[in-house]
């Protein structure tokens, strides 16, 4: 990890600056993050995996180092918010399904990270009523592990549309966190195999709402229609776009979508960025999005997407 040291005044080195680089040293801690030290009494962390950055040294007349500060370039973020239907309807295999297949992407997840952007997500449940399944402290990072979600009750989509509007903010939201970071264009991914309860059977209460918010018109939505009993209208009046529909008839068909969705959207999305407090001006490419979700979703054979699973009703 290169290091840069800049004194403020280019004068020559001193038998006491001399002795201090001497003495500079660069070594793990015990938790693997990496200390640099100069003499006994200073040290700065430096974040494993970020850009090497300058290091601004204060240098007095006397020619004695006193203090220094330093600024970790930060990763840029992508954040992706999973909306999960866990009404009576999904129990059984469309749940088991749904559980096992984001079981894997959360490990898939884990190992994509790179050095230029880091993949922090939230799991919104709606059945009767709506939850956080990771908390509501925010947005989490992809560590490989899964909350196993349980189907029962009504589908309050509605409900959970006013939920995401209230934490997709920048000011008491679940964007908090990104005031002085770079995000890419929100994912939003929806998961649902039947009508609204709880108001318009469509969604168009709750989606009135959740177009207000900014973050939202900036996002990048998916729909993964599950069973011959979706409700197709809900799922395109959340994406703005038919094509960003898509059904699975069966529980193969169901666990290869959810891959696809998810690993397309964040390729895409990755390679974007918006200001977090003004995300506006930001449009999504919805048309890479499909191009690329279809390209990895060509292991689905239509046909056998076609082959409705009668155990799921």
């Amino acid at each position: 990890m290169p290091i840069k040291l800049t004194p403020d005044k280019p004068e020559p080195i001193s038998e006491e600056q001399q002795q201090t680089q001497e003495n500079f040293s660069i070594l793990p801690d015990d938790d693997g993050e990496i200390k640099v030290n100069l003499q006994k009494d200073i040290a700065v962390d430096i974040i494993p995996n970020e850009e090497p950055v300058p290091l601004e040294l204060d240098m007095p007349d006397s020619g004695m180092l006193q203090s220094f500060r330093t600024e970790p370039v930060a990763r840029k973020i992508t954040p992706i918010f999973f909306l999960i239907d866990v009404s009576r309807s999904m129990e059984g295999v469309k749940m088991g399904t749904v559980n096992s297949a984001m079981e894997e992407i959360m490990n898939d997840l884990k190992n994509i990270e790179n050095s230029d952007s880091e993949l922090r997500f939230a799991v919104l449940s709606f059945g009767t009523g709506v939850q956080w399944v990771t908390g509501e402290n925010g947005l989490i990072p992809c560590d490989g592990s899964w909350n196993t979600l349980v189907a029962d009750g009504f589908t309050y989509f509605n409900s959970a549309c006013r939920e995401l509007r209230d934490k997709l903010s920048g000011s008491h939201g679940f964007f908090k966190f990104a005031a002085r970071r770079t995000i890419t264009p929100p994912i939003l991914i929806l998961m649902t195999d039947g009508f609204a309860n709880d108001g318009d059977r469509d969604g168009n209460e709750g989606l009135a709402k959740l177009r207000e918010n900014k973050y939202f018109r900036g996002s990048y939505r998916i729909a993964i229609a599950i069973g011959n009993d979706a409700n197709q209208k809900l799922c395109e009046n959340f994406t703005g776009d038919k094509e960003l529909v898509f059904t699975a008839y069966n529980a193969n068909a169901l666990k290869v979508m959810i891959d696809a969705v998810v690993k397309g959207s964040v390729t895409v999305s990755s390679a974007g960025v918006a200001d977090a407090p003004n995300p506006d001006p930001v449009t999504p490419d919805s048309a890479t999005l499909i191009q690329t979700v279809q390209h990895e979703m060509n292991q689905l054979n239509p046909e056998e997407n076609n082959n409705e699973d009668e155990s799921w009703d």
